[in-house]
């Protein structure tokens, strides 16, 4: 009797062996799913201002500068991303919008806009935060994780300030951390044209800049500055080189 327990429970414990060896190889070891950038994306809300605003500024920038957004087709349609601009003109953030139309942005401003009480208020409705240009503002860094993590799209000027010279500035290195940091794609946007009336502008999205191999490493102040490199080249591609300031003589 004892004999047949044994006999029964060596059994049971070969089964699972046999099991294993019966799976076929490609049921024994699945291959993991590569991991996407980002966070899968927030569905629209429609901030009834920000869509007043944005559903206006189209039909204007139409009839006055005839503007025109190629590679729309470029920024990932089910995860979130930072979209990064160069800078020249305050009506920059709504020239972003336009290129996003199946979601809002969430934007970056420099603190002293926020400190008038009517226009902090309208800021704020369409989406803003402030941000101390002359410090590296860790709350402005946290805040914008927060909207990252929860599925919303940021967008941000990485030079810091509007440019009055018709090319980008040196990039902030803050964009390249905020970048790594949050691992989500980063989509150049360039904005040719200097908003006169009746001169053709047209807005470049570009492809999400390349950054595994920046990811898998350690995110140090290497690998921010050579992000850094990265996203100026592909503004300078974007832009055909009109991004680049003259060559010394």
């Amino acid at each position: 009797m004892e004999n047949r327990r044994n006999g029964q429970a060596a059994q049971a414990e070969e089964k699972p062996e046999k099991r294993m060896e019966a799976m076929p190889a490609e049921q024994a070891e699945k291959p993991e799913a590569e991991k996407k950038p980002g966070y899968p994306m927030h569905k629209r809300r429609y901030t009834p201002l920000y869509t007043i605003i944005v559903f206006l500024y189209g039909i204007l920038v139409k009839l006055l500068f005839f503007m025109k957004i190629e590679g729309r087709e470029n920024v990932p349609k089910d995860r979130n991303c930072i979209l990064m601009g160069n800078h020249q003109c305050l009506l920059d953030p709504v020239t972003l919008a336009l290129c996003v139309p199946d979601r809002e942005i969430h934007f970056m401003g420099k603190k002293e806009l926020f400190e008038n009480k009517a226009l902090g208020w309208i800021f704020r409705q369409v989406h803003g935060f402030p941000v101390d240009r002359g410090n590296m503002d860790m709350g402005a860094i946290r805040t914008a994780m927060g909207v990252l993590k929860e599925g919303e799209t940021l967008g941000i000027f990485p030079e810091g300030t509007r440019s009055r010279t018709g090319h980008m500035l040196p990039l902030l290195g803050g964009a390249s951390l905020l970048a790594l940091k949050s691992g989500c794609d980063v989509v150049p946007i360039y904005i040719e044209g200097s908003y006169k009336p009746f001169h053709r502008m047209i807005v470049h999205v570009g492809r999400p800049v390349e950054m595994t191999d920046l990811r898998a490493g350690r995110m140090n102040r290497e690998t921010c500055d050579e992000l850094t490199r990265r996203m100026e080249a592909e503004f300078a591609q974007l832009s055909g080189g009109k991004s680049l300031p003259p060559a010394e003589a």
